[in-house]
C-alpha cells in the first residue's frame, strides 16, 4: 500500500495538488538556469537573475514540504516519509556552517557557497522528481516496453542539450556557425545516444574534444543506461520508503528480467551494490595504471572511475583517443579491466544465483532461513549438490565457451595473417595501432584473450582494428562475437548467449531425434525456444536493414567494414574499423536509430511477448512442409 498524504477538506487537496505544478514550473525554470549558469562562458542572463530563480524554486520547494508536513492527518509520519527531503536541508546548513567556521570568508564568500549547496541540493531532488514521475507512469495502463522506451528517449535529449553545451566541448567546438553548428549538435546528440545505449561508437574523441564537464556527462549516461532507467526508478523508490506498486513491480521485474515479484525490491538493491562494489574495486585497481605524469590524484581517480564504469556497464568509452593500445601490456587491464566487463556481461539474476549459492556454503546449516532449504534441502550434501538454476548453468557454460575458443581462434586467425606477410608500409604501420600479429607470441595470447572478452559488447581494444591490422577472418569472428553479445539482464547487448545457447541445444535435440529440447537435465518449453528464435531473427534483420541503407549512403566503403560497423552498432559494442567518424549526416542518424534499436529491441520484445495471451479456441488440422 502506498503512503499518501492525508488532508483534512478537500480546498486543502486542491491547494497542495496546484503548489506541486508551481513547483514542477519553477524547478524546471531553475534547470534552464543551472544549465545558462554553467554552460556558457558568458551567461546570456545576468547571473543575479539566474541565482534569484533558483532560490525561488528552493523557497517553493521548502514551502510545499511545510505544507506536506501541516496538512497531514498524522505529521510525524509525514516526516519520517519526507527524510531525503529533511536530510538535504541539513546537509545545506552543515556545509554552510562549517565553511563559516573553518574558512571564515565574508558574508559574501559564504552566502555564494549557499547558494552553490541549495543549487546540489536541487539537482539531486529533481532527479529524485524525476524518477518519481517515471514510477508515476508505470501506474498507469502505459505499456511497460513503451515506459523503457520513454524513459531513454528522455535521458538522451537531456543529454544531448547537456554535452551542446559550449562548456562541455573544448573552445575550438564551441564557435562553429551555419552548417557547422547543426552538425556540431547533431555530434553531441550521436555521443549521447551512444553513452545511454552504451554502445561506444563515437565521432567526436571523449578525452580531447570534450571538456572535464561534458566527460562527467557521458560518466552519467553511460551509468543510467548501463543499469536501466526502471532500477533506477526502483532504487530511488526504496531511499523514498515508497511501497511499489503491482505495475510498477512488473515493469522492474521485466527490466531485470526476474522470475519472482516478490524478490524485486531485494534485487534492485543487489544490483546497485554489486554495481557500486564492482566499479569500486576496478577504480582501486586501475588507479596505479595511470602514469605519474597525469597530474594530481583527482585526474587519476576521475580516469579510474570513469574507465571502471565504462568497463562494468560494457559502455566502451574511454578518454584515450586509441582506447588501451598504449596500456596493453600493463596488468591492470585483464585483472582490472577484463573481470568488469565479465561480472558486468553475466546478468544481475546470475550475479544473485552465485551470491545466493555462496552465502549457503559459507552458512552453517543451523543458521538457515526456511526460504533456504527451498534452494538447499537440508537433507542433501553440499558437495553433491549444485542448486544453480538451468539460466545460470546456460550462462555460465556459454560464457567460458565463448571466451576460450574466440580466443584461440584470434590467436590463430592474426598469426596466420603475421605470417603472410605485413602488406602496410612502414611509414603507414609506424603511424597505426599494432596489429596482433606483429605482437610476441605472449603478447598476442593475452591481446587474443582480451579480444574474446571485449568484442562480444565491451568495445575496448589494445590492438589495431583497421583492415591493414586485422586479419579478414579475425574481424568476420569479432561480428559473429558482437552478434552474440553477453547475457540476459546484464549490461550487455546483442541477442543474447542465453537465446544462443537454446538455439543449439534445439539443433542438437533435432538431430538426436528427441521430441523435446534438453539441457543439464531440464527440459525447455517450446514457448522459451520461440522467443529465442524470434529475437534472433529480428536482430538480423535489424541488422541486415541498418547494414542496407550503409551500403547507400557510404558508397566509398567496403563491404565488411559497413557490416561490422552495423554488428558493433545493434549489437551496442562499440568497436569501429575506422568507419564513425567518417560517415555522412544520414549514415550518422542510421547508426543512431541502429544503436537505439539495438538497445531496447529485445528487452521490448520480451515486454511484448510476455504480455496479455489471448489462447485460441480452435485448432487447425496438422500438415507438415518439407524442410531441407
Amino acid at each position: 500500500m502506498k503512503h499518501t498524504v492525508l488532508l483534512t477538506n478537500p480546498l486543502q487537496a486542491a491547494g497542495v495538488t496546484r503548489l506541486r505544478v508551481v513547483l514542477w514550473v519553477v524547478s524546471g525554470l531553475a534547470l534552464v538556469s543551472l544549465g545558462l549558469e554553467y554552460g556558457f562562458d558568458e551567461p546570456p542572463l545576468p547571473v543575479a537573475v539566474l541565482v534569484a530563480m533558483q532560490l525561488v524554486a528552493v523557497g517553493v520547494y521548502l514551502l510545499s514540504l511545510v505544507t506536506d508536513v501541516v496538512h497531514a492527518s498524522k505529521r510525524v509520519g509525514a516526516v519520517r516519509r519526507r527524510w531525503f527531503d529533511l536530510l538535504l536541508i541539513l546537509a545545506g546548513v552543515v556545509v554552510l556552517a562549517v565553511e563559516m567556521e573553518v574558512t571564515s570568508q565574508p558574508l559574501l564568500k559564504v552566502s555564494t557557497i549557499y547558494v552553490v549547496t541549495l543549487q546540489v541540493g536541487l539537482l539531486v531532488r529533481l532527479g529524485v522528481g524525476l524518477v518519481q514521475f517515471n514510477l508515476a507512469l508505470a501506474e498507469h495502463r502505459l505499456h511497460p516496453g513503451r515506459l523503457v522506451v520513454l524513459s531513454f528517449l528522455a535521458v538522451i535529449v537531456i543529454g544531448a542539450l547537456l554535452l551542446a553545451l559550449p562548456k562541455a566541448v573544448v573552445p575550438e567546438l564551441r564557435y562553429e556557425e551555419g552548417d557547422y553548428l547543426l552538425k556540431h549538435w547533431l555530434n553531441c546528440l550521436f555521443t549521447s545516444v551512444s553513452a545511454t545505449c552504451v554502445t561506444g561508437l563515437t565521432v567526436y574523441d571523449t578525452g580531447s574534444s570534450f571538456t572535464r564537464f561534458g566527460q562527467m556527462v557521458i560518466l552519467v549516461l553511460i551509468q543510467l543506461g548501463g543499469l536501466g532507467i526502471m532500477i533506477f526508478g526502483g532504487l530511488f523508490g526504496i531511499l523514498l520508503r515508497r511501497q511499489l506498486s503491482l505495475r510498477q513491480s512488473l515493469a522492474l521485474q521485466d527490466a531485470m528480467s526476474h522470475q519472482t515479484l516478490g524478490q524485486v525490491r531485494e534485487m534492485v538493491k543487489f544490483v546497485v551494490v554489486v554495481t557500486l562494489v564492482c566499479e569500486f574495486v576496478g577504480a582501486v585497481v586501475l588507479y596505479t595504471m595511470w602514469p605519474v605524469s597525469m597530474g594530481q590524484s583527482p585526474e587519476r581517480v576521475f580516469y579510474s572511475v570513469f574507465h571502471a564504469v565504462s568497463a562494468f556497464c560494457n559502455a566502451g568509452f574511454s578518454l584515450q583517443s586509441d582506447s588501451l593500445v598504449a596500456y596493453r601490456g600493463a596488468w591492470q587491464v585483464y585483472m582490472g579491466i577484463m573481470p568488469l566487463i565479465v561480472v558486468g556481461g553475466l546478468g544481475f539474476p546470475v550475479l544473485h544465483d552465485l551470491y545466493h549459492v555462496l552465502r549457503l556454503r559459507l552458512t552453517p546449516a543451523r543458521l538457515w532461513r526456511e526460504t533456504d532449504a527451498i534452494v538447499l534441502p537440508r537433507g542433501r550434501l553440499r558437495g553433491t549438490f549444485h542448486p544453480f538454476s538451468l539460466h545460470t548453468k546456460l550462462v555460465l557454460v556459454s560464457t567460458v565457451v565463448l571466451i576460450v575458443l574466440p580466443a584461440l581462434g584470434f590467436f590463430v586467425f592474426e598469426s596466420l595473417h603475421r605470417w603472410g606477410g605485413d602488406h602496410r608500409p612502414p611509414e603507414v604501420a609506424a603511424l597505426m595501432s599494432p596489429a596482433m600479429g606483429d605482437l610476441t607470441p605472449g603478447e598476442r595470447a593475452a591481446a587474443a584473450i582480451f579480444q574474446s572478452v571485449t568484442t562480444r559488447t565491451a568495445g575496448f581494444n589494445t590492438v589495431g582494428l583497421d583492415p591493414d591490422s586485422f586479419s579478414t577472418a579475425g574481424a568476420f569472428l569479432a561480428i559473429l562475437l558482437m552478434f552474440i553479445g553477453g547475457s540476459p539482464a546484464s549490461t550487455a547487448g546483442g541477442v543474447k548467449t542465453v537465446a544462443i545457447a537454446i538455439i543449439a541445444l534445439s539443433v542438437y535435440s533435432t538431430l538426436r531425434g528427441r521430441a523435446n529440447v534438453e539441457g543439464f537435465k531440464r527440459t525447455i518449453p517450446p514457448s522459451v525456444i520461440q522467443r529465442a528464435g524470434v529475437v534472433v531473427l529480428l536482430m538480423f534483420t535489424l541488422v541486415g536493414v541498418v547494414t542496407l541503407l550503409l551500403c547507400l549512403t557510404e558508397r566509398g566503403e567496403s563491404l565488411l567494414a559497413v557490416l561490422f560497423e552495423s554488428v558493433s552498432a545493434c549489437g551496442t559494442v562499440g568497436l569501429s574499423t575506422g568507419l564513425t567518424p567518417r560517415l555522412t549526416i544520414a549514415g550518422r542518424v542510421i547508426i543512431m536509430l541502429g544503436m537505439f534499436a539495438g538497445r531496447i529491441g529485445p528487452l521490448t520484445l520480451l515486454v511484448a511477448l510476455a504480455g496479455k495471451v489471448t489462447p485460441a479456441r480452435y485448432e487447425y488440422p496438422h500438415e507438415q512442409p518439407l524442410i531441407g
